[in-house]
């Protein structure tokens, strides 16, 4: 992939995580909003300059790269939107608010079915038609479309966009729903460390653990949510991870290798350990 599209991404990613750390509200909005549309703009500006060198790379750019650029600023727009309208009053009004929220997105991807099960199966027969620059207009249409003015796209590049953009919501929802359930789990942070250790390793390796804790409830009795694990091992290990819903993403584009590197090159030391013996 392109260098420049290389720095772009990583600079949007690491001004969205700084950002993270601030409350959510209009001043936060307008900022995300500047941060991601200055990357857009950066992206449309490389234009004809932007050369592919086949159409397995183009397809690349306008399946996966720009529509996680385009879903940066559709997720912290909706989060603005849940946020500012939780309802005041009980934690039952406000569950019942999150969750249906969360009904809402599970019902866009019914409505989007066909392009969804496309999107999450990681199919390519279609790729041709659906992600070249000259591609043709969709032989299914789709059931909610309204891309914003974007010069350089296709026809389901922000429809992956808001593919991406709507499961992120999920988990953050989800996140809500787990503070209002589980409110022993909102504990004080500590800055008590005996001993430092820092993480020096690859940090999508990171997400492979963090997701791994998470999805076999290791801590608390499995009541930790996924962004309560990994505040608290970038905490501990003095590691960024970003945004793990969007790291999560790197994971599931890997073809060649295994979807659980790291954690296979464990369970391959260990084993190895075990038939060394104790040398």
């Amino acid at each position: 992939m392109n260098q420049h599209l290389e720095k772009i991404k990583s600079d949007l990613n690491d001004s969205l995580y700084e950002l993270s750390h601030s409350e959510l509200g209009l001043s936060r909005l307008i900022q995300a909003l500047k941060i991601t549309d200055e990357a857009e703009a950066a992206v449309n500006n490389l234009g004809e300059n932007l050369l592919f060198a086949d159409e397995k790379e183009e397809v690349h750019f306008f399946k996966q790269f720009k529509p996680e650029l385009l879903a940066c600023k559709l997720e912290e727009v909706m989060k603005y939107h849940i946020h500012r309208n939780v309802p005041i009053g009980t934690n039952e009004s406000k569950l019942k608010y999150y969750e249906d929220e969360l009904k809402a997105r599970k019902s866009f991807f019914r409505m989007n079915n066909f392009h969804y099960q496309y999107f999450k199966s990681g199919l390519s027969d279609l790729d041709r038609i659906y992600f070249l620059s000259d591609a043709r207009p969709l032989l299914v249409p789709v059931a909610d479309l309204s891309e914003s003015g974007t010069e350089f796209s296709t026809p389901m590049t922000f429809l992956f966009a808001k593919f991406i953009a709507y499961e992120h919501i999920q988990y953050y929802i989800l996140e809500q729903i787990a503070q209002i359930t589980h409110p022993e789990l909102q504990q004080s942070k500590t800055n008590n460390q005996t001993f430092e250790l820092k993480w020096t390793g690859d940090s999508v390796n990171m997400v492979e653990l963090a997701y791994g804790i998470w999805l076999t409830g290791q801590l608390n009795n499995g009541n930790a949510s996924l962004n309560q694990i990994v505040r608290w091992l970038e905490s501990s290990l003095h590691v960024s991870i970003g945004i793990i819903q969007r790291r999560f993403n790197e994971i599931e584009r890997r073809k060649r290798l295994s979807f659980t590197k790291f954690i296979d090159q464990m369970k391959d030391a260990i084993l190895k350990k075990i038939d060394r013996g104790n040398s």
